[in-house]
């Protein structure tokens, strides 16, 4: 048996590297809660001891927090006012608006539950598309992407919720009669969706996903087909009707300008007709178009070689992608 080399050296850390770091804290479960559930830090609450990114420490009673004097303690986040919302939805206090450095980085100072100052800094990225959609019922639309799609809420609730995929977002519900501060997102009584196609690539379990579709009693407007137009024989693509109960009951979108809307007689279709499954990218795999099931006043299931009439009414379209 090999016995393990008890004199082998640990490598120390570099000479000026920060090793320890004492947190003051009035409630250490409270600070414990704040740090993880902001910064996704590892806590230890039997010794209130914690682990950040290359660092350990500890948060102590002993020591008297400092809200405007003494060193400041900067954080690096991944992403800027979702960071925000949860130091206030957990207890901590902002300190006036972000100040972009340099068009590199975002910083700005916030107060932890205990009042300690610290800072948080966020790179500045080029601008990236956020879709949202309104629908009628924001619960059941999110529950049918995460189960359908594998995303994961990041807000929850009845007017609006946020959908990731791998910590990444990607789509936003919002109810379509609740104003906010933005006002109204869609017209209830515009046609929903026209024109408009979501599409999430990368979608590595196509199969399981089609099966799940199945299992979500969705119906299938296109089944699962090869891009013709694409020259990797082995890439297939999916289009598909996102779920009925936001989309009838319903998914709108703001992708036609309401003035628009205001101008179209009342009952004729609209000239953009929805984007096909054979249209899609080329780098994707196989195709279905999908619709949930029909509940009282949902349309019925749109065949998707139906004339072009047929399908401008009432949805907005969602595709799968899967790039082997």
């Amino acid at each position: 048996m090999t016995r393990p080399d008890i004199h082998r050296r640990v490598q120390p850390p570099p000479h000026g590297q920060v090793g320890y770091l004492q947190l003051p804290a009035l409630d250490v479960a409270r600070s414990a809660a704040f740090y993880q559930a902001v910064f996704g830090w590892s806590v230890g609450l039997g010794h209130g001891s914690f682990e950040a990114p290359a660092m350990i420490g500890q948060w102590t009673t002993d020591l008297k927090p400092a809200s405007s004097a003494g060193p400041v303690l900067w954080i690096c986040a991944d992403e800027l006012w979702p960071t925000l919302d949860k130091v206030v939805g957990n207890g901590g206090t902002g300190r006036g608006r972000p100040q972009l450095d340099n068009g590199e980085r975002w910083l700005v100072e916030v107060d932890d539950p205990a009042g300690n100052r610290i800072g948080i800094v966020v790179l500045a990225r080029t601008a990236r598309s956020q879709t949202m959609i309104a629908v009628r019922e924001v619960e059941a639309s999110s529950r049918w992407y995460q189960e359908l799609l594998g995303l994961r809420s990041d807000h929850g609730g009845p007017e609006y919720e946020r959908l990731l995929a791998d910590g990444d977002l990607v789509l936003q519900l919002h109810d379509i009669g609740t104003e906010h501060h933005h006002g109204p997102v869609a017209d209830p009584g515009g046609a929903v969706g026209n024109g408009v196609l979501l599409w999430f690539g990368d979608v590595s379990d196509f199969d399981g996903v089609a099966a799940r579709a199945e299992q979500l009693k969705t119906t299938v407007v296109r089944p699962p087909h090869r891009n013709p137009s694409n020259r990797v024989n082995d890439r297939r693509h999916a289009a598909a009707l996102p779920d009925v109960r936001s989309a009838d009951s319903g998914a709108a979108s703001r992708a036609t300008p309401r003035g628009n809307q205001r101008r179209r007689r009342r009952g004729s279709p609209r000239t953009a007709t929805p984007r096909r499954a054979s249209q899609g990218p080329r780098n994707c795999r196989g195709s279905a178009a999908l619709n949930t099931p029909k509940s009282p006043g949902t349309v019925a299931p749109i065949d998707a070689n139906a004339p072009t009439s047929a399908r401008q009414r009432g949805r907005s379209w969602i595709s799968f992608a899967y790039i082997p």
